[in-house]
């Protein structure tokens, strides 16, 4: 390990996994309370009757809390009847009315439906996107015609276009891995920030909690992250569920991981993909920085765009990516017609390229064949085949290191240290492919020590944020290079093809 900042250590009664798992249960929902910068009241479903509102709403509307709760949804002369009728009749739907005069204010305002009812939000208006600015930044996000763009030129233009929009430090696209933890791919900031592109976060900074309420809101603004909120006052004295509220306070423990990013205001959209939690676009401003939620609607519809627009991306880039592979298996193939120890000793030398394997060995017919100069131990090849050959977890078997499969700890082999496992099925034993890679040196650079057994609990028992998001740089060299998604549907491919030709 090699760090670049100082981290302090810290100790816990708790085991850090039910601290962590304590973070997981933080009831976002149910916190009672909204932010500052809006305003909002609820109307039930059946009575159509206000029931709840919050403290500060008379200074929008003229109505105190007291009046303003018992009225019934015709008595709000004041409420744009366009968040009412164009208001879906699913949970989650929208719908908003934007700079609308009342008592002398112009104010946003934003409808969501719920189970129990509809909740309004409502803001001060202070900007403005005209429908010509905002064809002009939806037109940005096209790549030209004719031109081979890649998919960090999308990204990349995606984060210009935001950055044009949104008045922020800091606009960064943020991807996630399929174990929740994400880099940064794209990265617009100005200077005398530090960067944080190409740097990682690990799952535990957007928790599954966290990640479930960007499926269910199509973004999360947080105007003052040390602000304090403004309580939610209901008839029943229960606190109202704020899942789809955009003005839902804000988590202590987010906001002082806010803070410790020198970050005051944050605006942050999902980017799904297939249904799918993909990335997320975040924007950072060190100062209270208000964006008006027209801008922030615009922002919204922006990034759909381009989840669309990547989509077709993606999917044309799967196409060209099976058809290669085709090709490839097509190849390798036509290797195995003639079965010859000329062709076989041909086939796993291909076979080892294609996959960007140091070795490779297939079994056939009760034959074994190597890639040459492979520095295979044909006796750990043995004792790998032996544990291996039995191993019901899938017919196509890959580890980075080949220790952590049971019964292969022991094995110190650096030319085994990578492996992946081909079979055709667990009753066909005649033939497989094992490929192997040696160990490399793989470095990857964190924004902050990832480390939670180093970061501190407060006095109610939580695990709090850590300090430092410095770059922190961990460097691991007894792995093989990860086996990608395209090595595995080789694999998949390269299996099909060995069942048609040998069953």
């Amino acid at each position: 390990m090699n760090k670049d900042d100082e981290s302090k250590t810290s100790s816990s009664t708790l085991p850090l996994k039910t601290l962590l798992a304590n973070c997981e249960k933080e009831a976002l929902h149910l916190s009672g309370k909204i932010q500052g910068f809006g305003a909002a009241l609820f109307i039930e479903n059946e009575s159509l009757v206000v029931t709840a509102a919050s403290e500060n709403v008379a200074s929008y509307i003229g109505l105190s809390v007291s009046t303003l709760i018992g009225l019934k949804v015709h008595e709000l002369d004041w409420l744009p009847l366009g968040v009412l009728y164009n208001l879906g009749v699913n949970p989650g739907s929208r719908a908003h009315a934007f700079n609308e005069s009342v008592y002398g204010q112009q104010l946003n305002f934003r409808s969501h439906r719920s189970d129990s009812g509809i909740l309004i939000e409502i803001e001060p208006t202070t900007a403005k996107v005209t429908q010509r600015q905002y064809l002009q930044l939806k037109t940005a996000i096209l790549p030209n015609i004719g031109s081979d763009w890649k998919e960090q030129d999308y990204w990349e233009q995606l984060i210009t276009t935001l950055n044009e929009l949104l008045p922020c430090e800091r606009v960064l696209l943020y991807r996630f891995n399929e174990q929740w933890s994400g880099e940064v791919v794209a990265e617009k900031v100005i200077d005398g920030l530090q960067p944080y592109l190409k740097l990682k976060f690990p799952a535990s900074d957007i928790p599954a909690i966290a990640r479930q309420m960007y499926h269910q809101n199509p973004s999360r603004y947080i105007a003052d992250s040390g602000a304090e909120p403004v309580n939610f006052l209901t008839v029943s004295g229960a606190p109202l569920d704020l899942t789809y509220s955009d003005l839902r306070s804000v988590s202590p423990i987010h906001g002082e991981y806010m803070q410790n990013m020198g970050v005051r205001t944050s605006f942050s959209i999902p980017i799904m993909q297939q249904g799918k939690l993909w990335g997320i676009v975040s924007c950072h401003h060190s100062s209270v920085t208000h964006i008006d939620s027209h801008v922030r609607y615009q922002a919204e519809s922006l990034v759909k765009y381009f989840s669309m627009i990547f989509s077709t991306f993606q999917s044309k880039s799967r196409l060209f990516l099976l058809t290669s592979l085709d090709q490839e298996v097509s190849r390798l193939s036509h290797l195995m017609v003639n079965k010859s120890s000329d062709n076989m000793n041909m086939l796993v030398a291909s076979v080892a390229k294609a996959f960007a394997a140091q070795s490779c060995a297939l079994f056939l017919n009760d034959t074994w064949y190597f890639t040459a100069d492979s520095g295979l131990d044909k006796s750990v090849l043995g004792d790998i085949d032996k544990c291996c050959r039995w191993n019901a977890s899938d017919v196509i078997l890959h580890e980075q290191d080949i220790r952590n499969i049971e019964g292969l700890a022991s094995v110190q082999c650096d030319a085994t240290r990578g492996i992946m496992l081909i079979r055709l099925n667990f009753e066909f034993d005649s033939a497989r492919f094992y490929l192997f890679r040696v160990p490399e040196k793989q470095v990857t650079h964190w924004a902050g020590d990832p480390d939670k057994t180093k970061q501190k609990v407060n006095e109610k028992g939580v695990l709090t944020p850590r300090a430092s998001f410095e770059r922190w740089s961990e460097v691991d060299g007894e792995k093989g290079i990860p086996w990608s998604k395209k090595d595995i549907l080789l694999a998949k491919k390269l299996r099909a093809a060995l069942i048609r030709l040998l069953t």
